[in-house]
C-alpha cells in the first residue's frame, strides 16, 4: 500500500501564490521528498498548471537547458527542462511561441546568497492544450484555492497554534496534509492574513479574466453579424466596454496586430488618442501579459495571443 501513495499529488496552484511560497520542507532522510509549502498551505511538491507560454530561452551549453515562461492569469511560472528532462526539452526547442500548454512537473526553488527564494517547475510531462483546457484549469484552481483560503481563514482566527491547531483543522473537516502544511505556513509566513486577501483578489482577478475573454468572444460575433444588416452610412460609436482600459488596449493589439507584432509606442501613441493616459496603458499592458493575453517576443515589440 505504501508503494501506491508514495507518487505525490500534482496540486493545481496559481502562479501568483507559488512565486509567494518560501516555506522549504523536507521529510525524514534524503530520499524522501522535499516540499514548498505555499501560503494556503500546499504541501507542494508535484503540480499541474495550464497557461500560456510567452517566451522560451535556451540558457545551457549545447542546448542542454531550456527556459520557458508560462502564464496564468495571476503571473508566470518560470520552468526548466534539461539532462534529466530530455523529453520536455526537445519540447520547448521546438514549440512556436505563444502556445497553450499543460504542464505536470516538479516544485523547485532556488536561494541565492541574498536570502531571495525563487521558485520554478521542473517539467516531468509536458503538452499542448488548448484556450478551453486552460480556462476550465483556472476555474478549478480557482475553486481549490478559495477553499483552501476558507481554511487558513478559519485557522488565523481560531487563535490555535501547532497541534491543537491542526487538531482544529481535522475536526472541521480539512484533510490531514492540508492540515498539517496549514499549520506550518501559518507559523512561517508574516502577514499572512494580508497576502491571503491579496491571493483572493487574484483568484478573483483571474476568473474575471476568463469571463471577460468568452463575454469579448461572443459580443464579436454578435458584431459580425450585425454588420451584415447595418447601412453603409452606419457607423457604430466607439465607447469604452464597461471592463475598463485594460480591454480597450486589448482591442487595439488585436486590431493593429496583423501577425508580424505591433509597436509598443504606437500603441501608447493609439490608446492615448482614446483617453487613456501612459502610464494606465503600461499598466494595462503588463495585465494583459500576465494573463497570456499578448506577449512581448522583442523588446519594445508587442503580440496578441
Amino acid at each position: 500500500m505504501d508503494k501506491i501513495l508514495d507518487r505525490e499529488v500534482a496540486w493545481r496552484v496559481f502562479a501568483w501564490e507559488f512565486n509567494r511560497s518560501t516555506l522549504h520542507f523536507s521529510e525524514g532522510d534524503e530520499r524522501a521528498p522535499n516540499y514548498i509549502i505555499t501560503p494556503t498551505g500546499v504541501k507542494c511538491n508535484r503540480l499541474f498548471i495550464v497557461g500560456v507560454v510567452t517566451e522560451v530561452e535556451n540558457i545551457g551549453k549545447d542546448n542542454s537547458l531550456w527556459r520557458g515562461r508560462v502564464a496564468d492569469p495571476t503571473g508566470v511560472f518560470t520552468v526548466y527542462a534539461g539532462h534529466y528532462q530530455p523529453e520536455a526539452a526537445i519540447f520547448l526547442s521546438e514549440l512556436n511561441i505563444p502556445a497553450y500548454v499543460a504542464v505536470v512537473g516538479k516544485a523547485r526553488k532556488f536561494e541565492p546568497e541574498d536570502g531571495s527564494v525563487y521558485t520554478s517547475v521542473r517539467p516531468e510531462e509536458i503538452n499542448n492544450a488548448d484556450e478551453k483546457l486552460r480556462d476550465r484549469w483556472v476555474l478549478d484552481t480557482a475553486e481549490r484555492t478559495l477553499e483552501r483560503i476558507k481554511y487558513i481563514e478559519d485557522a488565523l482566527s481560531s487563535g490555535k497554534s501547532g497541534n491543537d491547531l491542526k487538531e482544529y483543522l481535522l475536526v472541521n473537516g480539512t484533510n490531514s496534509v492540508l492540515a498539517d502544511g496549514a499549520v506550518k505556513a501559518i507559523e512561517h509566513y508574516k502577514n499572512l492574513d494580508k497576502t491571503i486577501s491579496e491571493l483572493k483578489n487574484a483568484v478573483i482577478h483571474a476568473i474575471e479574466a476568463v469571463a471577460s475573454d468568452r463575454e469579448t468572444k461572443v459580443q464579436n460575433v454578435e458584431k459580425r453579424e450585425e454588420t451584415i444588416t447595418v447601412e453603409e452610412n452606419a457607423k457604430p460609436e466607439l465607447k469604452e466596454p464597461e471592463t475598463g482600459p485594460k480591454e480597450i488596449i486589448a482591442g487595439i493589439i488585436d486590431k493593429l496586430d496583423t501577425g508580424k507584432g505591433i509597436s509598443y509606442s504606437i500603441v501608447v501613441e493609439t490608446a492615448h488618442k482614446a483617453g487613456i493616459d501612459p502610464e494606465t496603458v503600461e499598466s494595462g499592458i503588463k495585465e494583459l501579459m500576465d494573463e497570456g493575453r499578448c506577449y512581448e517576443p522583442k523588446i519594445g515589440v508587442l503580440r496578441k495571443v
